[in-house]
């Protein structure tokens, strides 16, 4: 469903009814990407394809450790170590109505790459006891990537026969993505790969299905190339 991530599914089934309730929410980002030198003020549409008025909670929480086993994502609500704001925190739009949530990047000088997730949840009102209903509410979260001053990417590849293992040694994300690889004795039977985000630091071990050489289209700082991994 396009390109905007589904982070939560909430399903309450009732037991009288055969009635649904739906939050008809669109989020028309699904990236924020701040780079330095760069607009450090960025909006997001909120959108209400309804028929009924929707009430809309902004959370913003810090990614610390992204991409490691030891992530943690952590409710900033001290206002002196905000660092990524995001504005208003609540909405109320209309049937058929859509808001802008601003986004402020608070620290454009920053050293180290910041990365957050936005939250944007549907607010709905219990329901009665009489009028059980099956009601599915759709969150989505938004990726916001603050880039350090001076990004460096630095990709660093090697591989064991069938293991490829990636290291992302620069200071700002890479995105690996589009990846395949083809079978060597049947160069007509290609299997895709698995895309993944590395940040800063991270390591990823891939099994890959034959020792062969593997495609995947890189992005980084410096733009996105097709690259392939012999």
């Amino acid at each position: 469903m396009s390109l905007n991530k589904i982070i939560r599914l909430a399903i309450c089934l009732g037991f009288l009814l055969p009635a649904l309730i739906r939050a008809d929410m669109y989020v028309d980002r699904s990236i924020v990407l701040f780079e330095p030198g760069g607009q450090q003020r960025q909006d997001i549409k909120v959108s209400n394809s309804g028929d009924e008025v929707m009430y809309i909670q902004i959370e913003v929480f810090r990614v610390d450790e992204p991409g490691t086993t030891a992530e943690q994502r952590v409710k900033v609500d001290n206002p002196d170590e905000l660092r990524l704001l995001a504005t208003p925190t609540k909405l109320v739009i209309p049937a058929g109505g859509q808001k802008l949530v601003r986004i402020m990047n608070l620290e454009p000088d920053n050293l180290a790459e910041g990365v957050y997730r936005i939250n944007v949840t549907p607010i709905v009102a219990p329901l009665a006891e009489e009028a059980s209903q099956l009601r599915i509410i759709v969150a989505y979260q938004v990726l916001a990537i603050v880039q350090p001053q001076n990004p460096k990417s630095t990709l660093k590849v090697s591989r064991n026969g069938a293991v490829l293992n990636f290291e992302n040694q620069g200071n700002t994300n890479i995105l690996l993505s589009d990846g395949s690889q083809c079978d060597p004795a049947d160069q007509n039977v290609c299997s895709e790969l698995t895309s993944r985000r590395l940040y800063a630091g991270n390591h990823w071990q891939l099994d890959l299905p034959y020792d062969a050489p593997v495609a995947y289209s890189v992005r980084s700082f410096d733009g996105i190339k097709k690259q392939v991994f012999p």
